[in-house]
This record gives C-alpha cells, sequence and structure tokens, in this order.
C-alpha cells in the first residue's frame, strides 16, 4: 500500500522579511540584505545581520542605528534576528505564505483566512500589537 498522497502547495521563493521582495534562491536572498538591509551608511561595509550592522556602527562609527534601512513600516527593527530566511516570525510567515497562496490561486488559503486586522477607514486601531509581542519574545 501507498501512502496518502499530501495536498501539493506551490513552492514558495525565499523572500525577504524586511521589503518583501522574492529571490531565486537564498544565496541571492543573503546578498540582497547585505547590500540593501545590512550596509553601513558610514563606509559602505556590507554586514550579514541588523545587529551587527548595529554594533558595527556603534564600535567603528560611534553612532546608534534605531532601524534598518530600505525595510517596510514595522518591519525595521534592528533587534530581529534576519539572516536570509532564517529568523522570520512565525506570525509574518504565515500571513506571507497565506497571501502568496491566494495570489496563486490555492482555494484553501481563501477559507482558512482570518479576519482581517484593521478596517481601511484608519482610526488607528489594532495592526501594531503583533510587532510588539514578537519584540518582546525576540529580546
Amino acid at each position: 500500500l501507498m501512502g496518502r498522497k499530501k495536498n501539493k502547495q506551490p513552492v514558495l521563493k525565499p523572500w525577504c522579511w524586511y521589503c518583501e521582495r522574492e529571490f531565486e534562491d537564498e544565496k541571492i536572498l543573503l546578498t540582497h540584505q547585505k547590500a540593501r538591509h545590512f550596509k553601513c551608511h558610514v563606509c559602505t561595509k556590507r554586514l550579514s545581520t541588523a545587529s551587527g550592522m548595529v554594533i558595527h556602527v556603534a564600535q567603528v562609527h560611534k553612532e546608534n542605528i534605531t532601524s534598518v534601512p530600505n525595510a517596510l513600516p514595522g518591519r525595521d527593527s534592528p533587534n530581529i534576528e534576519i539572516f536570509g530566511s532564517q529568523g522570520i516570525p512565525e506570525d509574518d510567515a504565515a500571513d506571507y505564505e497565506r497571501r502568496m497562496s491566494e495570489k496563486l490561486g490555492d482555494p484553501a488559503a481563501k477559507r482558512s483566512r482570518p479576519p482581517p486586522m484593521q478596517s481601511s477607514g484608519g482610526g488607528g486601531g489594532g495592526g501594531g500589537s503583533n510587532m510588539v509581542v514578537s519584540a518582546l519574545i525576540l529580546i
């Protein structure tokens, strides 16, 4: 007897947590992060992680870095340790996968959609709370 076939899910390409760009492979993603998000603004040295960049700038140039450059709003924390695809907060990874599956036409993704976090009418309700929880866990 053969095992049951699992539903084939579309394979997601590696993607950058900071800007949500997709890449063909992990190596290109790492190169992108070094060039776009972890580059020293003073001497253009490329670091491997945001914390590496923060430490470099503090020690070598005596400056403080408070945000990761070229990142989406809410994704610019230098305190979250991201290296390529590793370290992406689970909620963000699940949300990204759901959105990509919907885009690729997977009907299962539409059925299991969680309720929207905030209305498009502004008002400042909800939305930012997940980030705070993630930051507290990771600090």
